[in-house]
Parts: C-alpha cells; sequence; structure tokens
C-alpha cells in the first residue's frame, strides 16, 4: 500500500506547518497574555499535539490523496479431463475394463496431478456435464459430441492458466461439428487416452433411414435405407420392413465385398391416420459383433388432410381452371367448380369455398353469400371488376373496399415483409414480384384489425400500400383475399420463366392450406408432438379458455402419463405431474424420457366444470452408437499432434502423470492486481480524527475552556 498525492512533497510540510503554527497561535500565543494561564505546562504540549495532528490531517486530505493497493494472486495451471460417456464403449470388447480398472486409473490421475495442479473433470456425450451434476451411470449417452465439448473449454477456460486437456474416448462422434475445427482455436495442448477396439469385425447394420416423418392419408411416401457390413463378402441376409407389427416390404441382400453398403429405396402406403412405428431390421447372421445396430425404428405421423374445395364462379373466367389446376397439384384437396347460379350443393359438404368475382354485379349470376359463409366454411375471395363491392363489404370478412367510381387499376404484387400467418420461399417470392399485373378495383381498401397483407399493391412501380393478397380470422373463421383478376397469368408466366408452376403452386397452395385449416375453439387442449427423440426432452404445453375465449391460468392442470410398450421393459403404471403456469397458459418439461409409446391424460377443473384431454405420443429410438463401433484412433493422435500434446493407450493412462509434470510451460502464473480507493474513503482515518478532536475537547472541557 503507497500513498499517491498530485501536488509536490513539500506541500506535505506545509500541511504540518499549518497545524503547528494553528495549534501555537491557539495555545502559546494567545494563552501568554492571561496572568492565569488555564492550563499546566504538560497539558498545553498535550494539547499543542493533538491539535497539530488534526490540523495537519485535514489539511493533508484536502489535498485529494490516493492510496494504492497492490495485490498478488497465484493461479496453479488447469488441468482438465473430459471423459467419453458414449453407449459406444459399452459395446466395446473392453467395456468391464472401461467400467471398473479404467475408472480407478482415471481417478488416482486426477488424484496424483490435484497435489500440482487444478483438476477440473467433465463428461461428455450427448451433452458436456461437470462430474459433479447429476449424472446418470457410466456410458449411457445416446450421441457423442466432441466438437462441442472442445469448444466448451476454450469459451469456459479462455483466460484461465490452463495447462493441459485430457480427453478420454474411442474417437468417434455422430453429432455436432468436427473436434479437430474446434480445437484449432486451443492455446492449451491436448493429451488423448485411445478407448475402443480399432479391429474391423464381422457386423452388419441399418447405417441410415431417411423418409418423410409426415405423409397424408391415402398417398404413398417413400422409404430410404441403408445397410452396411464388414467382413461378411459371400453371405446373405433379409432386409425387413414392419408397420406396427405388420410386415410390409421384405428383400434378400447379398454381401458382395468386405466393405458392403447398399441403398434400398422403397415405397409405402400411408393407409391409416396416426403415429405408426416403422421398424427396419437387418437379420443378424453368426458371429457378429454386436446385433444391437441390426434394428431402427422410425416414427411417421399419417395425416387425414383430405379436404373438400368448391369454386363457385359468377361467369366462365380463365382465372377458375388456373385455380383448380393448382389446388389439384396437392393431392389432400378434392376440387369441385360450380357456375355460381347453378350452385344446389350442401355448403357444410366442403372445406374451403374460393368465390371468384362473388357476390357478383350482375344479377343473374347472384348467390346469397352471406348464407353460405353462417355455415362457417373458410372463404377465399377472388376480387375484380365484377365484384359488387358493397355487398362484399357487408359481409365483414376482414376486407372493405370504398370506391366512388367504376374503374379498375392494373397492380403488381410486392411482398410485406410484416407478413406472419405463414412463410413463402425467396423463390416464390421473387417470382410473385415479376409476374404480370392483376386487374384490381379502384377504391380505398381497408383491413380489420386480425387481417394481415400479404402482398401489396404496385400501381406503376409505385407502392401503394393498398393489399393485393391478405388474409384474416374473424373468430372461428378465416377469409382470405386476391384483390385482382387474371390469375391466370401469373401460372402462365411461371412456366415462360421457369418451366414449370413450382412457384403459383406454392403461393396459392400456403393461401388454401392456411385458409381451410378449423380453428380449434376447445376450451381446454394440450399440445404434445406426435413424436420426440431419444435425447429430446418432452415437452408438453396446454391452454384453457374462459366463456368469452379469453386464455387463463388460474386453475390447477394436471397430466398422467403412462408408458404403453416399449422394448427395455412392460408398460408401467403411469405417474402425474402439474403444469406450470406461464404467460401463454401451461407448460411441462418431462425430460428426458425412455423410448417407447406414451399415452397421456391433462385434466382441471375450471367454472364448475371437469375438462379432460387425452392423447399419446412416441420417444423413438435411435441407438447412433451403436451404428459405428471401429475406433478412430487416427482422430485422437490428430488431435494431440495438432495442439502439442500426446495420445496413451487406455492401459497406460498413468503415463500422464510423468508427461505433464515434465513440460516446462505448465508453471504457476502470479496475478498482479492494482487497486486506486481515495484517502477519504478509509473508516480509520475519519475514527482518528475524531478521537484526536474528541479527546482536545474533553481536555478543554475538564479545565473549564469550552
Amino acid at each position: 500500500m503507497s500513498l499517491i498525492i498530485d501536488y509536490p512533497w513539500y506541500f506535505i510540510l506545509l500541511c504540518i506547518a499549518l497545524g503547528v503554527v494553528y495549534a501555537l497561535v491557539l495555545y502559546w500565543i494567545g494563552t501568554r497574555r492571561r496572568t492565569d494561564p488555564p492550563f499546566s505546562s504538560r497539558l498545553t504540549w498535550l494539547l499543542t499535539a493533538l491539535r497539530t495532528l488534526s490540523v495537519a490531517a485535514i489539511a493533508f486530505l484536502l489535498l485529494a490523496p490516493l492510496v494504492r493497493h497492490v495485490t498478488n494472486r497465484k493461479e496453479k495451471p488447469v488441468v482438465i479431463v473430459a471423459e467419453d460417456n458414449s453407449k459406444s464403449l459399452d459395446y466395446s470388447p473392453d467395456s468391464a475394463y472401461y467400467h471398473t480398472e479404467f475408472q480407478q486409473a482415471v481417478n488416482r490421475l486426477a488424484d496424483k496431478l490435484s497435489a500440482d495442479f487444478d483438476v477440473v473433470r467433465y463428461r461428455y456425450g450427448s451433452d458436456v456435464l461437470a462430474a459433479d451434476e447429476k449424472q446418470d451411470s457410466l456410458f449411457t449417452a445416446s450421441t457423442t459430441d466432441m466438437g462441442a465439448m472442445m469448444s466448451l473449454v476454450i469459451e469456459r477456460y479462455f483466460h484461465r492458466n490452463v495447462g493441459a486437456v485430457i480427453v478420454t474416448g474411442d474417437g468417434i462422434f455422430n453429432r455436432g461439428a468436427n473436434p479437430l475445427n474446434a480445437v484449432s482455436e486451443a492455446t492449451f495442448p491436448v493429451y488423448t487416452v485411445a478407448m475402443g477396439d480399432t479391429t474391423v469385425r464381422r457386423d452388419a447394420a441399418i447405417a441410415n433411414v431417411r423418409c418423410n416423418r409426415i405423409a397424408y392419408m391415402g398417398n404413398n411416401f417413400p422409404m430410404e435405407v441403408t445397410v452396411n457390413a464388414s467382413q461378411m463378402k459371400g453371405e446373405r441376409s433379409t432386409l425387413s420392413v414392419a408397420c406396427d407389427g405388420r410386415k410390409v416390404f421384405s428383400k434378400e441382400i447379398s454381401f458382395d465385398d468386405s466393405r458392403f453398403s447398399t441403398t434400398e429405396s422403397l415405397m409405402l402406403d400411408a393407409a391409416e391416420a396416426g403415429v405408426h412405428n416403422y421398424e427396419i431390421v437387418i437379420a443378424p447372421l453368426p458371429d457378429e459383433q454386436t446385433t444391437r445396430n441390426n434394428r431402427r425404428v422410425v416414427a411417421v405421423e399419417v395425416i387425414d388432410g383430405h379436404q373438400k374445395v368448391a369454386i363457385l364462379y359468377a361467369a366462365p373466367h380463365p382465372d377458375v381452371g388456373a385455380l383448380r389446376r393448382s389446388v389439384e397439384q396437392n393431392q389432400n384437396y378434392e376440387v369441385e367448380t360450380f357456375l355460381a347460379k347453378d350452385f344446389k350443393g350442401n355448403v357444410k359438404d366442403y372445406d374451403l369455398l374460393i368465390l371468384h368475382q362473388l357476390p357478383c354485379k350482375l344479377s343473374e349470376a347472384n348467390i346469397d353469400i352471406a348464407t353460405l359463409l353462417k355455415e362457417g366454411t373458410p372463404a377465399l375471395f377472388v376480387v375484380g371488376s365484377q365484384t359488387d363491392l358493397a355487398r362484399l363489404n357487408a359481409l365483414h370478412t376482414g376486407m372493405e373496399v370504398f370506391s366512388r367510381i367504376d374503374r379498375v387499376n392494373e397492380v403488381s404484387a410486392a411482398f410485406n415483409n410484416d407478413f406472419t400467418y405463414f412463410t413463402l420461399s425467396d423463390d416464390a417470392r421473387r417470382q410473385l414480384e415479376k409476374f404480370p399485373p392483376l386487374v384490381s378495383p379502384f377504391g380505398d381498401y381497408k383491413l380489420s384489425g386480425t387481417a394481415q397483407k400479404l402482398f401489396v399493391s404496385k400501381i406503376g412501380g409505385v407502392n401503394s400500400g393498398m393489399p393485393l393478397v391478405a388474409v384474416a380470422q374473424q373468430g372461428e373463421h378465416r377469409y382470405s383475399f386476391i384483390a385482382g383478376e387474371g390469375l391466370w397469368r401469373w401460372r402462365l408466366a411461371d412456366w415462360q420463366e421457369n418451366q414449370s408452376y413450382a412457384h403459383f403452386d406454392e403461393f396459392l397452395d400456403k393461401l388454401v392450406v392456411f385458409t381451410a385449416l378449423r380453428v380449434n375453439k376447445e376450451r381446454f387442449h394440450v399440445e404434445a408432438k406426435p413424436v420426440y427423440g431419444e435425447s429430446e426432452a418432452v415437452e408438453i404445453g396446454a391452454q384453457l379458455y374462459n366463456d368469452n375465449y379469453e386464455m387463463v391460468n388460474t386453475p390447477e392442470v394436471s397430466i398422467e402419463i403412462k408408458r404403453i410398450a416399449g422394448d427395455d421393459g412392460a408398460p408401467d403404471k403411469g405417474s402425474r405431474y402439474v403444469f406450470n403456469r406461464v404467460p401463454t397458459g401451461y407448460a411441462l418439461n418431462l425430460g428426458i424420457l425412455g423410448h417407447g409409446s406414451y399415452r397421456y391424460t391433462a385434466s382441471t377443473h375450471f367454472n364448475g366444470k371437469d375438462y379432460r384431454v387425452s392423447g399419446s405420443f412416441l420417444v423413438e429410438q435411435s441407438n447412433l452408437e451403436a451404428l459405428r463401433l471401429v475406433a478412430d484412433h487416427s482422430l485422437l493422435a490428430t488431435l494431440a499432434e495438432a495442439t502439442g500434446g500426446a495420445m496413451v493407450p487406455a492401459r497406460e493412462v498413468d503415463r500422464l502423470e510423468q508427461l505433464l509434470k515434465q513440460r516446462d510451460d505448465m508453471k504457476t502464473v502470479i496475478y498482479s492486481e492494482t487497486r486506486y480507493s481515495d484517502m477519504l474513503n478509509i473508516p480509520w482515518l475519519f475514527v482518528l480524527l475524531v478521537v484526536l478532536l474528541g479527546t482536545e475537547w474533553i481536555v478543554r472541557k475538564y479545565n473549564g475552556e469550552v
């Protein structure tokens, strides 16, 4: 600790001189005129000293001196031990050794290194966890992300005195980035401990399964299955696919190479709605290294998305054919077209109405649109030169057009970036903005509060801000609007420009899907994904609404979850949980569950009524660790060499103690920290001044001089 002032050193002498002069004037010069001195000679000297010290101290503090504090902190080198916790090590021939003797050796190494270094331990697999965090038993992680482990160490210990990182593992990673990319930023050596078996053994595996996780009922969907085999030349096996236990595909495969790989493409039938388990199996052969990778299970959700669409038009128009052909590109829509005056059907039989220039100015083409909409069927309005705008406004469907003159404009499209109801691809947006103009009624367009503009009108290249394509949700009903006729030109322009109708079809399909989707008006409903990954946390949400369909979360909502079936055990008796209240309703995080099928029942009581919702979900098994069992020691060696470390076999892990202690760069670092503080902030200095002045006052008071 030292003092710093911004004035020359002799100012300190001036402060002392000021105190001396002040005390002499007060106690010697002032009292010599009195015939009877108030104090004895000894007291006078005492008071003089007290006043000198207090005045000098106060004068010195007025110079605003600073106090400099220098502290030294020692930091020993940090040694980080990152241990592989993935299932692939449990499949190794040496798994028993890794569970027992190897763990004991690593613990001994950590204890010995702790004498000279700060040792921090982690386990990595699907996640990176500190050794003191709650973990399952050894080698249980379903995936390995070495890149995330290296990135975490680099980021978390960027400003620390890291001496070395010890990484144990087999070099196999199946998730995240390549660890060699992450380690390029490391400033410390990496020592690797080679585990696992590098021997290529007899093994056949389902290496990959690719398919759409959502299919529509009544359609076929593709599936690709990749089969790998090693050391099985000349053998044969059978690849089979079963849906919910029913075999749907089977084929014999001949392994014609010692390193064999093939991909089978098949088409499967989505015959029944729901979540279906597809089990893909390559029949095991004798002496395989493991049969855990001979089987994969994937889940496919089949949706009953078949809907009926009615196109009603006021008069024949090329738009009608363009609309029909585009909507029919989606096999889930059955489209029928009707001249409005001839429509005699029941509107309840349709999931969507496309109304081309209806209501219409032509009396002979009119139909009671208001009566049709009362049934609650969603509607897409195509507004054109023959639309009766006054009757359209009277429907209160979310868009109104006010015009005093019967005139039209040619308008082109400009995408509205603030639109949020659904998304269009960038290509589709750009193409639609290039398409020929539509014929749109002239007027002042107004949208309701819930409506959004997908495209706005450009007139002569100037953005008018008026809606060209818009959507609205009026309570339980959805409506959309295309404020212009001539859509057939858009579809034709798409073909001329791109030799396909893909961009126009994408635009209309997104618009139709959004409009035809019925709004869920159930008072209580639960949101759960139909399929969760094996290493994915199962999160479930719930919403509860009052009579005005306003969201509430005051009552308690509970849920009972029961495992129906799984590969590793019988059905369980179920567990009960209580949802957490959140601003968006209710939420529950169940964490990671074992793979299998689950059924849930959520319940609550609100305003004297009981509500119950049931459903199911699947936790899908994805045993990536069993797909690749040959250890990659070359990656571990490269990792060590690139950072100046070394690789040692698992059975020689004790050698690391000597290797680390031989390094000259692993030294204790001394950090010096300098702090400056105002001397006025020192508490004991204030106490000293009080003592000096207080003692002087007491002596003077005792002698009657106060």
